[in-house]
């Protein structure tokens, strides 16, 4: 429970970073781990959009 009550107030410091004039989209600032988590996500939204489109272009020409 110390880990709760103990924890120091970082509101403001928070509040700086984001407040701050970036050109940067918020969903990619915080750090390392959320860039990876965004490049994971567009990854497999890349590999879904190629592949529906690969299953579609198939379907069309007729081939299962």
């Amino acid at each position: 429970m110390a880990g709760l009550v103990d924890k120091p107030n970082r509101v403001v410091e928070y509040q700086k970073f984001f407040q701050t004039n970036s050109s940067t989209p918020l969903w990619i600032l915080g750090g390392p781990s959320r860039k990876g988590f965004v490049a994971l996500f567009f990854g497999g939204l890349a590999v879904g959009a190629t592949g529906a489109t690969y299953a579609l272009t198939k379907m069309i020409k007729g081939k299962k």
